[in-house]
């Protein structure tokens, strides 16, 4: 019997998608964005599949933010980037493209715009992106690892 069709972020959380792995625990998940707008794009994903935010509880809801803030300190104390963006992509309309609630923590860096903004236009179609993507993402799994370890 054919299984019901999941989201991509219940497959991963299920054990069933393979994903770089940066934290769990038995409230959420974090993983690098497969196409990242910047290096060490992380997406804090809630255990409980819900599409919008408000249908969350809320210290489901504070937690995910919490963890985002820590996220935050560990890029910047780490001298991984000198900013981030904490982004909510809240429901197709605001262009959200998995439809399970995931906070987008995207590291910045002085005079990355024009970077970020090509990154965002080609994310899904640059075929450059694919080569080695991998590896990359398993390195960049790493380094979080070790920046959360020494916070």
């Amino acid at each position: 019997m054919a299984r019901k069709h999941e989201c991509v972020f219940c497959e991963i959380l299920n054990g069933r998608s393979a994903a770089s792995v940066v934290y769990r625990d038995e409230q959420c998940i974090a993983i690098l964005d497969a196409f990242p707008l910047t290096r060490g794009h992380l997406l804090v994903i809630p255990q409980q599949h819900q599409q919008h935010i408000e249908d969350l509880p809320e210290e489901t809801v504070a937690y995910l933010f919490a963890m985002a803030s820590r996220f935050s300190s560990a890029l910047r104390l780490g001298g991984e980037s000198n900013a981030t963006a904490v982004l909510l992509n809240n429901g197709k309309a605001a262009n959200q493209h998995v439809a399970h609630v995931h906070l987008h923590v995207i590291p910045r860096r002085d005079g990355d715009t024009a970077l970020m903004v090509w990154r965002y236009l080609t994310r899904f179609i640059n075929p450059w992106s694919y080569i080695g993507r991998g590896k990359r993402l398993t390195r960049q799994a790493a380094r979080w690892q070790a920046l959360l370890k020494s916070e």
